[in-house]
């Protein structure tokens, strides 16, 4: 990822960037944004790569959120270079964001992966988890991918049983969050404890899972990812968050009244 190297993100621009070919993404504040594809790294002044992960924390959040999204574009175009089918190089398609097959009239489009974020509640407490084998070692919460065919309750359910071999009462869906960073539309549920509270671990997916009391939870609010949203709305409200009569408006909002 080609950015600034100021304390505010910023992308190239067009005219910067010679002997590239340019594919219109989408506009954000006004701005148009382009994918610029080179067959060789670009190299300018006042510029340098950065990895993906550094537009997780960059300002301003709009571009950073466009520079993100227009790079999961770029690996949707690079992985779909040629047909899937039959294997002929694909070209853009007139009408809409697809790639299109000359060959055999084969059609792909973005591809988005669902998965699910799980907010495990035991009366005034949260079950907090740490990823195994990950570099990141924030608190985060139970999640998965849904499988083919699968509801996303069954999805909550599973990945729960899974991790941390807990079985849930009442599913009460919260919101969702496009992530670029991994291709996934995020889609975050509370869960309400029903039966044992003893965490069977599943060491392979999880290194910590931890019953963590509403006071006793210390993560600042961040206003980048659904998870953390749900950590801090379950600290701010408690066992309100499973009423579907609650504030429908992101936290932030909320914070902000």
């Amino acid at each position: 990822m080609l950015v600034g190297q100021g304390d505010a993100l910023a992308l190239p621009c067009a005219a910067d960037v010679s002997g590239a070919a340019f594919t219109f993404l989408f506009t954000v504040g006004g701005q148009d944004v382009f994918l610029a594809h080179t067959f060789a790294p670009v190299m300018m002044p006042g510029f340098a790569y950065q990895p993906l992960s550094s537009l997780r924390r960059a300002q301003p959040k709009a571009l950073a959120f466009a520079a993100a999204t227009g790079h999961q574009l770029y690996r949707w175009y690079r992985m779909r270079a040629h047909c899937g089918v039959c294997g002929t190089k694909t070209a853009p398609s007139l009408t809409e964001r697809a790639l299109v097959c000359p060959q055999c009239g084969h059609i792909e489009y973005p591809n988005i992966m669902p998965a699910v974020i799980v907010g495990i509640i035991d009366r005034d407490r949260l079950l907090l988890t740490r990823y195994a084998n990950r570099p990141a070692t924030n608190w985060a919460l139970v999640a998965g991918y849904a499988e083919i065919g699968e509801p996303l309750e069954d999805t909550v359910r599973r990945e729960t049983w899974e991790e941390v071999g807990l079985r849930l009462g009442t599913i009460s869906y919260y919101r969702s969050q496009p992530w670029p960073f991994s291709g996934s539309l995020l889609m975050g549920f509370y869960a309400q404890l029903e039966g044992s509270d003893q965490i069977s671990l599943n060491d392979g997916e999880l290194a910590q899972a931890v019953w963590t009391p509403r006071e006793s939870i210390d993560i600042p609010f961040e206003d980048v990812s659904l998870t953390n949203e749900m950590i801090c709305r379950f600290r701010w409200e408690g066992e309100n968050v499973l009423n579907p009569a609650r504030d429908a408006r992101p936290f932030r909002e909320i914070l902000l009244t």
